[in-house]
């Protein structure tokens, strides 16, 4: 029988015990709520952040899909907004579920401040499966639809890579766009429905954003894929 030396077990140790498993540090899930956030007092799943929100008449709660928010008209004073500041240095995953309206067509997922770094995910100009992290990843200018999409953005700030999957009924196997560019990353909170300034609003629903603080492996991502489909009727 051939044994291995102890030092190479020691070593296989200290590889699983060193690797970095994302954590969950953001979760705006509308299944948590009745009701749009209330600004300032009501905070997201894990109780860290504050969440800031105007819930005029085009913004509301849809108990469908086991809750949403939802954006009926082009009103740009109706947002929600909260998260961290990951503008710099920060490796991420932002998960999110979304069906667009066919009657607008603006950014779904937005950062507050465009300043800092021009980021947005989820729809541009009415068509899904976008990520923009300050430079082009993918703006689509077609494939419109009324359907419920999953989208895992990712951001790999040690290699400044930035990755988009894409899913409806089936999870994904790889991703659907890749692109590498220094001056790309993060946001500074993120903003549901519209552009800071109110602009670019995108009427649709959203079931959830999760903000993880690392890259999430393919094995993970398709679990998240088995573990929402049902909810969005897949």
């Amino acid at each position: 029988m051939f044994f291995r030396p102890l030092a190479h077990f020691k070593k296989a140790v200290a590889r699983v015990v060193n690797v970095f498993v994302p954590t969950l540090i953001f979760d705006l899930d509308a299944a948590n709520f009745i009701t749009v956030p209330i600004s300032g007092v009501s905070k997201d799943a894990t109780g860290t952040y504050t969440l800031t929100s105007n819930a005029g008449s085009s913004l509301t709660w849809d108990s469908a899909n086991g809750g949403t928010f939802a954006k009926s008209n082009s009103t740009g004073t109706d947002y929600i907004i909260g998260g961290p500041n990951y503008a710099t240095g920060q490796s991420y995953t932002v998960f999110m579920a979304y069906k667009l309206s066919a009657t607008s067509a603006g950014r779904l997922l937005n950062t507050n401040n465009e300043g800092v770094k021009d980021w947005l995910m989820g729809a541009y100009n009415g068509n899904p499966d976008t990520f923009y992290p300050n430079f082009i990843v993918n703006l689509p200018s077609s494939g419109a639809d009324t359907a419920w999409h999953f989208g895992w953005a990712t951001w790999d700030t040690g290699t400044s890579t930035g990755k988009l999957y894409t899913a409806t009924t089936t999870a994904p196997s790889t991703y659907s766009y890749t692109a590498t560019n220094g001056g790309g990353g993060g946001f500074n909170q993120l903003r549901l429905f519209s552009r800071s300034s109110g602009s670019e609003v995108q009427s649709g629903n959203i079931g959830f954003v999760k903000l993880y603080d690392g890259v999430l492996d393919i094995t993970t991502i398709q679990a998240l894929h088995a573990t929402y489909k049902a909810r969005f009727g897949y």
